[in-house]
């Protein structure tokens, strides 16, 4: 009953928006249900969706594939993860560890399908592993979160986009 009421609610919804907002609204609509069933941390999810505060000096580049600027975003990113969630306690060190190993993630055109390295894949949720892409490929988020929102309520939720040649 459940199901039939939120595709109906989706569907309903999805017909008076532009193609644009659907992944959105699809998204807040996984989110509330995941909220309700206690499935996604309160902490993680303001962090997805404002990224860290405060100022952090950041530490020497580790890699020699980021450059300063985006090693700068990066570091403050794990930092924040790494001191105030949780889940995350030692991502900074490990990152700065075995950075080649992020450097596959960075590298691939299909990031958000690669694995976490080391114990991260299995220690993080699918959406953990979207808050740590975002640090590294944060132009990958929007398909990874297509795919989370398949992986939780179901492909009948997310509209493939369509596009018109002019």
């Amino acid at each position: 009953m459940n199901e039939f009421q939120t595709l109906t609610l989706y569907q309903n919804v999805c017909r008076s928006l532009f193609e644009r907002h659907k992944l959105l609204f699809s998204l807040l609509l996984c989110t509330k249900i995941l909220f309700g069933d206690e499935k996604i941390d309160m902490n993680e999810w303001r962090f997805f969706l404002s990224g860290p505060s405060g100022s952090v000096d950041p530490m020497d580049n580790p890699t020699d594939w980021l450059d300063d600027l985006e090693w700068v975003q990066v570091h403050a990113y794990l930092n924040y993860c790494d001191t105030n969630l949780p889940v995350f306690q030692g991502i900074l060190d490990y990152f700065v560890s075995f950075h080649k190993k992020f450097k596959k993630i960075f590298d691939t055109a299909e990031a958000h399908e690669e694995p976490m390295p080391g114990e991260w894949n299995n220690k993080l949720n699918s959406f953990q592993k979207i808050i740590l892409l975002k640090a590294i490929r944060a132009d990958k988020v929007t398909t990874a979160l297509q795919n989370y929102i398949i992986e939780q309520i179901g492909k009948q939720y997310v509209t493939p986009p369509t596009f018109k040649l002019d």
